[in-house]
């Protein structure tokens, strides 16, 4: 028995890896086959065909039309999924503030030196429409669920900016987990976030400034404050059990 259920994992892995490669190599919303069709051009059994297109439904790779004209369709996996997947993966294998930040130091550096060099005249219009409104409410109080909101919507821009997809999400993924401590670490000290929106703006004007060497000296810089300002306990508590103080909008 034990043989026989080695051997159906196996099939199975083998199957999702085939319709994997066979979802990836062709666009958006391609009709892949019906069930008959692939089980025949597979040589898979039905139960082994369904726990396969189960999995890849999991991961937003296919679609399972029923009907008439139904069958398998490619997708494309959308990025908030997928940012949220890896998210949960780090944080429930323990990992800690300290693990996010030291990862975020180099992947954050690598962001802002490519979104220093875009040319891209939307993006860069965008960032200086976000360096106005930082600015105007530089010295303004907030609560940590603005404070977390002006966060991320920098950090994102930077990553469309950046025009690497595996920094992009490296980054996004960062952020997500680490964002759940923002509470534990903001709340109640209106100095510190006071500090983080300016050495925010400074981050993006020397960006719009085509200047990559200030932004990656100001993102390591900020990065080792980051941890001064961090009482050690939290740093090395698993994420997973921090409180989500000011981690919802």
């Amino acid at each position: 028995l034990v043989g026989a259920d080695m051997a159906g994992s196996s099939l199975t892995h083998e199957t999702v890896q085939n319709l994997r490669e066979l979802a990836l190599s062709v666009p958006k919303g391609h009709f892949l086959g019906t069930e008959k069709d692939l089980l025949a051009r597979l040589h898979i059994s039905r139960p082994t065909f369904r726990q396969a297109v189960h999995i890849l439904e999991s991961e937003r790779l296919v679609a399972k039309v029923r009907g008439l004209n139904g069958g398998l369709f490619s997708r494309s996996p959308d990025l908030e999924g997928v940012v949220a997947s890896a998210a949960t993966y780090l944080r429930s294998h323990m990992t800690t503030l300290g693990d996010i930040l030291g990862a975020v130091d180099s992947t954050m550096a690598d962001a802002v030196g490519l979104a220093a060099g875009c040319e891209d005249p939307e993006l860069r219009a965008r960032l200086a429409g976000i360096i106005d409104d930082f600015e105007a409410g530089e010295m303004r109080s907030q609560s940590v669920a603005e404070f977390r909101q002006d966060e991320l919507r920098a950090v994102h821009l930077i990553c469309e900016m950046c025009g690497n997809p595996a920094v992009d999400l490296m980054v996004r993924v960062l952020y997500q987990v680490g964002i759940t401590a923002f509470g534990e670490i903001f709340e109640g000290r209106e100095t510190l976030m006071q500090a983080r929106r300016t050495s925010r703006v400074q981050l993006l004007r020397a960006i719009l400034n085509r200047d990559r060497d200030m932004a990656v000296e100001l993102t390591r810089r900020g990065g080792a404050d980051a941890r001064n300002q961090i009482a050690e306990p939290l740093l090395n508590w698993p994420l997973s059990s921090v409180p989500l103080k000011g981690a919802q909008d």
